[in-house]
């Protein structure tokens, strides 16, 4: 169950969690929450319609790649992006791969591994040059 209330829980986060809910007593306490609502029947078709589609677009969002706003700060700062010092265990490049790991998207966390990786190598071959083209014109 997340973090916030039972009767926050729209009628299709209840409905997932009813029909995937691991913890019985969550099951339980979402099946009563739906009920309280009073929904009509339409009302219980539309929540299964909008169910699927969801899934849907859950299951979509798992096997798509990395989107190029995703993309660029893995690439370009793989190791720049500091800390705040207010937000101590919140780094961006960590809490990206929690998230991924978190809800499941394997495919994503993969190709940001290795878009940090390959960051990581431009920026060492960026360095690299830097310092061959220094020692060049200071001859």
């Amino acid at each position: 169950m997340n973090h916030k209330k039972i009767y926050r829980y729209t009628n299709i986060e209840l409905f997932d969690l009813i029909k995937n809910g691991v913890n019985k007593n969550d099951v339980k306490k979402a099946e009563l929450e739906l009920e309280t609502r009073n929904l009509t029947q339409k009302q219980l078709s539309e929540v299964e319609i909008g169910y699927i589609k969801y899934k849907k677009f859950q299951n979509d969002r798992k096997t798509a790649p990395l989107t190029t706003r995703e993309w660029i700060p893995l690439f370009f700062l793989p190791f720049f992006i500091l800390m705040q010092r207010w937000r101590k265990y919140d780094h961006f490049s960590t809490s990206e791969f929690e998230r991924y790991e978190k809800y499941g998207y394997e495919e994503k966390a993969r190709e940001a591994r290795k878009v940090r990786w390959y960051g990581t190598l431009f920026w060492i071959l960026i360095i690299i040059n830097i310092v061959f083209i220094h020692n060049y014109l200071t001859r």
